[in-house]
């Protein structure tokens, strides 16, 4: 009996284990198929993943070409760097002027000083005789001719009064005093200086190599005081004429003096041009040369401290536009950037066309308002300016929407403050070539001498023709 158990038993447990062992079967075959679909699927995705990185890389060459074409289009100038590389493997240009353009020359002088006749006694060739030709051949030669030092010598004869029992004589006209050169010189030593920003030392060695006139450094500094101290006054007439401006433009560069950083400024006007070296960069200069109450139209650019300056303003549009356009050109530019640049400038572009059609203030409001609100709705449409580089522009778009139109409500207005700028330029090639100055009153005869002589380029007045006649003025 218990061996028949036994038995049974025995048998049971074998069926168990086989079971069992079955099972372990079918779950090590299906381990084994899933690892293998799991292999299958990882592959998959490593596929796919390549697959989409390439797409990303195509997308991104495509967003370029895309980019090149419409800056192709849309005539957009490429920044110096970007320009030799993307030029590098372009065919050069040919040389020349463009295809249909007309051939110039040179004017003929309107006057001739020499004559000369040239003439062949016999043929260079073989020495025989030569038969005269009716026609011949002309040509002109400009030559510049050495000119010597003018020297002036006057002879002063002295009188006695027995009335007055002094000796009288007669002054000596278009003197500086007792300096021993005349107002010319002075001019040109003025025009060297401000006009050809020539350092002091080399308006010297101009002046000896070119006229023989052994003048020093010294002399030179010296007829520079003087030049500053003669357009003293026509220095405070500018500035009085700057206050009573109805429009007037202004910007600065920076300006190392004695060593200290200063600002030099422009005040640029219809009529005049003003330069001012102050320590101070803000509403503050503005206020001492325009005045509190100034109620004219300023050209400035986003200077925050501009805002409270006074009159009434015009932002410039060049500091949207060109940074808008900066954004394009960048090597990887933000999606949004072309976009924007397009909608802005297409913005300005229409103001500044319809702008010459408007006559009456009523025509001017009303257009006024709907630019306003043109620019206000294309800076803020949702979700669109999405990059830190729009988004800053669209941001100062819409701040000062109100001041960038003012141009259109007031005849004669720039909508850009490049006037200013250009305005700035000479100073800013005086710093590249002189450096700083070494004393506030060196600063302060640059902006008399500046102002004199651009405020007579801006009324087309010669310099050495009018300087020569206020100088004589002043000196009489």
């Amino acid at each position: 009996m218990s061996a028949n158990w036994e038995c049974r038993m025995n048998k049971r447990d074998s069926e168990i284990m086989e079971e069992l062992q079955g099972k372990i079967r079918e779950l090590t075959e299906e381990d084994s198929r899933l690892h293998k679909k799991l292999e299958e699927k990882e592959s998959k995705i490593n596929e796919l993943q390549e697959e989409n990185n390439k797409q990303k890389e195509e997308i991104h060459e495509l967003k370029e070409e895309i980019q090149k074409l419409r800056q192709t289009i849309f005539g957009l100038k490429t920044s110096k760097k970007r320009r030799r590389s993307s030029n590098a493997n372009q065919k050069p240009k040919k040389r020349g002027p463009p295809f249909g353009h007309k051939g110039t020359s040179r004017k003929r002088p309107d006057s001739v000083d020499t004559t000369i006749v040239l003439e062949l006694e016999e043929c260079p060739y073989c020495g025989g005789e030569l038969k005269e030709l009716e026609d011949v051949r002309v040509r002109y030669e400009e030559e510049i001719i050495p000119v010597p030092l003018y020297a002036i010598k006057y002879i002063i004869k002295q009188g006695y009064c027995k009335h007055c029992d002094k000796v009288v004589y007669p002054e000596v006209p278009e003197t500086i005093g007792n300096r021993h050169f005349g107002v010319r010189f002075l001019l040109y030593i003025a025009y060297l200086r401000y006009v050809m920003n020539l350092p002091e030392g080399k308006i010297a060695a101009l002046m000896n190599d070119t006229y023989n006139a052994h003048v020093s450094v010294g002399t030179v500094v010296d007829y520079l005081k003087k030049a500053a101290e003669l357009f003293g006054d026509e220095y405070k007439r500018i500035k009085c004429e700057m206050r009573e401006s109805h429009i007037c433009n202004y910007d600065d560069t920076g300006q190392r003096v004695d060593g200290r950083n200063r600002w030099l400024w422009a005040f640029v006007s219809k009529e005049a041009v003003l330069y001012l070296t102050s320590k101070n960069r803000g509403k503050k200069v503005v206020i001492k040369i325009l005045g509190e109450d100034y109620d004219g139209v300023s050209g400035q650019d986003f200077y925050p401290s501009f805002d409270g300056a006074p009159g009434r303003k015009q932002k410039c549009w060049s500091h949207l536009i060109v940074p808008a356009r900066e954004n394009v050109e960048r090597k990887h530019p933000p999606p949004e950037s072309l976009e924007f640049y397009e909608g802005l400038l297409q913005i300005f572009e229409d103001a500044k066309e319809v702008v010459e059609k408007l006559e009456t203030e009523e025509e001017r409001s009303r257009v006024y308002a709907e630019f306003v609100d043109i620019l206000e709705k294309f800076v803020t449409q949702e979700g669109k300016w999405n990059h830190h580089a729009v988004k800053k522009l669209a941001k100062r778009a819409l701040k000062y929407r109100h001041e960038l139109f003012t141009f259109i409500l007031v005849p004669g207005v720039d909508p850009t403050n490049n006037v200013a700028e250009r305005a700035l330029r000479p100073g800013v090639r005086q710093r590249k070539i002189w450096g700083c100055f070494r004393t506030t009153k060196g600063a302060e005869n640059r902006d008399i001498m500046m102002s004199a002589i651009g405020t007579m380029k801006i009324q087309e007045k010669d310099f050495f023709t009018h300087g020569n006649e206020y100088i004589l003025s002043k000196l009489s």
